[in-house]
């Protein structure tokens, strides 16, 4: 097995958002330990790892992040990167603790063009506020930033607005999730998950802007190859690739290419596939809602 170049570490589940379609919650969520979360850091420098991933539920809600930061920093992790809904760094004094502990970028995720579409599936009113008063104070302080995205039917559209209207603000990079359900899912979230179909013209469209040099300014994840135009197959994402170690709390560890959200299942004709090496293929729950008829081997 290759070596580790990421550790993805969550330390808890715990959030203060209600997004449509999350499990994440406050109440009685896991924890990892202090301990844990050490070992986990010097396990993934064992193993190689010196880029760092701190996620969650909400990172910023643990008291001891910007210890964990520091620890990883002294370990000898060159990156850190912090995964947020980005209300707490609307504060620059929060910001400039972050970087003294030695975050290095933040991912920052958003669910729409404007506040109204935001807020909606964030279920937190004045949250989209305090993400751009974020992307303001990151800036300042020279932070690195990159938006997650996650798709659903009703956000689908305003892929190209975000970028255009993010991208002047410091956002470097998109990475574009899209919805996944399960057999528990409310209908709501059901009805909320798009066919890949509907949703690739719009990342063409969005990748069209030239709003960046960056080939790759655009990363479609859960998108199987065969998807994806020829002329715009630089947002396609390895999960493998990443060489990345996710670690939960209690002690759950697995390689990002293993996880059932990152594909896995490859539909009828998948093994004559020119592209099937480049692809990670469909989730199984995507293909229980919405069937695998789309997915040609090219």
């Amino acid at each position: 097995m290759r070596r580790l170049r990421w550790l993805e570490l969550t330390p808890s589940y715990a959030c203060n958002n209600r997004c449509v379609g999350c499990f994440s919650v406050i109440e009685n969520s896991p924890t990892m330990s202090p301990r844990e979360t050490m070992a986990n850091l010097a396990h993934g420098r064992n193993q190689g790892a010196d880029c760092l991933w701190i996620g969650g539920g909400e990172p910023t809600l643990r008291r001891e992040l910007f210890a964990v930061a520091r620890e990883a920093r002294r370990m000898g992790y060159t990156r850190v990167k912090l995964q947020t809904n980005g209300m707490m760094l609307a504060y620059p004094e929060y910001v400039r603790k972050c970087v003294e502990a030695g975050i290095t970028e933040v991912n920052l995720a958003i669910k729409g063009a404007t506040a109204d579409t935001h807020d909606a599936l964030t279920r937190t009113p004045g949250c989209h506020a305090l993400v751009l008063q974020a992307m303001a104070a990151c800036r300042a302080q020279g932070l690195a930033l990159e938006a997650d995205v996650l798709v659903y039917k009703r956000n689908a559209g305003e892929i190209p607005a975000m970028v255009r209207a993010y991208t002047p603000l410091g956002i470097e990079r998109y990475n574009l999730w899209m919805l996944s359900t399960s057999d528990d899912a409310s209908p709501e979230v059901r009805d909320e998950a798009p066919r890949i179909a509907d949703v690739m013209p719009f990342i063409v469209e969005a990748m069209d802007l030239g709003l960046s040099a960056r080939a790759d300014f655009i990363t479609s994840l859960h998108t199987p190859a065969c998807t994806v135009p020829a002329s715009h197959r630089a947002c396609l994402f390895s999960a493998s690739a990443l060489d990345l170690l996710v670690t939960n709390p209690g002690g759950h560890r697995f390689r990002l290419e293993t996880s059932p959200l990152e594909g896995g299942l490859y539909p009828e004709g998948c093994a004559s596939c020119s592209l099937r090496d480049r692809c990670g293929g469909v989730r199984a729950d995507y293909a229980k809602l919405h069937g695998t008829l789309e997915f040609k081997p090219v």
